[in-house]
């Protein structure tokens, strides 16, 4: 049993008295722990007892009961407080308030170490300690018997659940989505407050941080994994979960956490492969179909949608985050443009709207159908981001109109791009050159030499013989808009009927 605030100010050598609260002094003490922040209540756990030299007391009356509230909402046993000339004194506010709420207050005098108060409390409470060594090793204990029996995951949360008598919440904080899937309704309102209160402190966490949830009180620490996780605790019974206790917990769902990222790691990496063999069409078509169902695919009912990525986010945060979502999906990307396979339902077209981002535009092909439609349904979906991006929606669905006069199929857009770029395909074919491409990064440099000829590596001046031969070769002036018009329409019908456009080699003739 733990000593009481009132037996450890009847130990001789403490020397302690009550200023206030003597009406709590069976109040249970855990641990005395020393402390001048401001915040101190972020690193306790409830029935410690606060010993300080009141440095970081505030003078005024109402702040002084502004931070006695907080000792006592933390369910803390007690404050300590030392002789020190330079703390100011404690007002009658704060000493009556304390009283009405049975909140101990105690008085240490100057001769008296701190260090010997918390001794005092080890001593007395060694029996409590030992207790609390068995259930940490019996946690411990639950970890290697779930690595044993493959119990991991949330069957292993659950079990530190039960022995810690409260309801456990793994919370990734980048996405506000639990880690792991639990038959427990964990309160998702709890969720967002714990992400909104560690935005509000720039994404510090503080040792232990307490939200009020109906009559009870949750608790959230942080999980030390690579992610941003969080442990959030809400008890079940009276008493909030030993703090020491839950600190371990925290240290074993880490090493869930990671078992559960490099799981998602492998699972993405996997993905990644058989989209890329999917666009190559490299797969036989049963193959094909095994390796799709194996990531949960099913062709007849998913889309390919595109994206240009944005600053801030990566594959392997799209793929955690859907994963997160249980839905089953492909992504490949680069720096340039994104690909995902997902549902065609709408719940899963928004999960993806809502990891990418509102500013991102989306466009969505035709169902996918069949494995060796990929490449068909990639050129669907980046004609569709084409249209989307162009005029300025958030999605476009591959059919919806013909935006910006573009073509709506790919034997118009092969027709359209034949008719402008025609003689420029044939030109580098037969002569090994960069026609086309040259063109199109001149294009999207908006016209500027240096820029485009920096980033084709080749000199200005080569740039400017390509461009003059270009408009010798269709007949077109590159200082006239409408022949600039033509041009881009006809490289965006170009790329959405053969893909990217890229030259064939790498040669350099012109």
């Amino acid at each position: 049993m733990a000593i009481t605030v009132a037996e450890l100010v009847a130990v001789p050598f403490v020397k302690m008295r009550f200023h206030a609260g003597g009406d709590g002094g069976d109040r249970l003490i855990t641990w005395a722990h020393a402390s001048d922040l401001p915040n101190a209540t972020d690193w306790l756990a409830p029935g410690e007892l606060l010993m300080a030299n009141g440095l970081s007391l505030p003078a005024d009356a109402e702040e002084q009961v502004s931070l006695l509230m907080k000792l006592v909402a933390a369910d803390l046993s007690g404050f300590a407080i030392g002789d020190d000339m330079q703390a100011p004194p404690l007002t009658p506010p704060f000493l009556a308030r304390a009283g009405e709420l049975g909140f101990p207050v105690l008085h240490i005098p100057h001769e008296v170490p701190f260090v010997a108060i918390s001794r005092a409390v080890v001593n007395a409470n060694s029996g409590e300690e030992h207790g609390r060594l068995v259930r940490t090793a019996q946690l411990y204990e639950s970890l290697r018997g779930g690595v044993s029996t493959g119990r991991l995951g949330a069957a292993l949360l659950s079990e530190l659940s039960r022995q810690l008598d409260c309801r456990l919440l793994l919370l990734d904080l980048a996405t506000a989505l639990p880690v792991l899937q639990v038959d427990d309704d964990f309160p998702a309102e709890l969720r967002g407050r714990l992400v909104d209160e560690l935005r509000d402190r720039n994404g510090a966490f503080p040792g232990v941080l307490r939200m009020k949830h109906a009559d009870a009180v949750a608790l959230a620490i942080r999980v030390p994994a690579d992610r941003p996780t969080a442990l959030l605790a809400l008890p079940d019974a009276e008493h909030l979960p030993d703090l020491a206790l839950l600190q371990h917990v925290a240290n074993i769902a880490a090493l869930e956490v990671e078992r559960v990222h490099a799981e998602r790691e492998q699972e993405r990496r996997a993905g990644r492969e058989l989209f890329a063999h999917l666009l190559e069409r490299s797969l036989e078509p049963a193959s094909a179909l095994r390796s799709l169902g194996e990531h949960g695919i099913v062709p007849e009912e998913v889309v390919l949608v595109a994206f240009q990525p944005r600053g801030g986010g990566n594959e392997a945060d799209l793929h955690h985050e859907l994963a997160q979502r249980q839905l089953a999906h492909l992504v490949l990307w680069d720096s340039q443009r994104g690909l995902a396979a997902v549902s065609e339902n709408e719940g899963s077209l928004a999960a993806l709207r809502s990891a990418l981002g509102a500013e991102v535009a989306l466009g969505v092909s035709d169902r996918l159908g069949r494995a060796d439609r990929a490449p068909d349904a990639a050129r669907e979906a980046r004609w569709a981001q084409t249209a989307a991006h162009n005029l300025g929606r958030e999605m476009v669905r591959y059919g919806e109109g013909t935006p910006l006069f573009l073509p709506r199929t790919l034997g118009e857009a092969a027709t359209a791009a034949e008719r402008i770029l025609g003689p420029l395909i044939v030109y580098d074919a037969d002569h090994a050159t960069e026609l086309v491409h040259s063109l199109a990064v001149f294009l999207e440099h908006n016209r500027s030499w240096q820029r485009a000829a920096e980033a084709l590596h080749v000199h200005k001046q080569t740039l400017v013989y390509r461009m003059h031969r270009v408009e010798d070769l269709t007949g077109r002036d590159l200082r006239e808009t409408a022949d600039v018009v033509q041009f881009w329409l006809a490289l965006r019908a170009q790329e959405f009927a053969h893909g990217a456009v890229t030259a064939n080699g790498s040669g350099s003739g012109d």
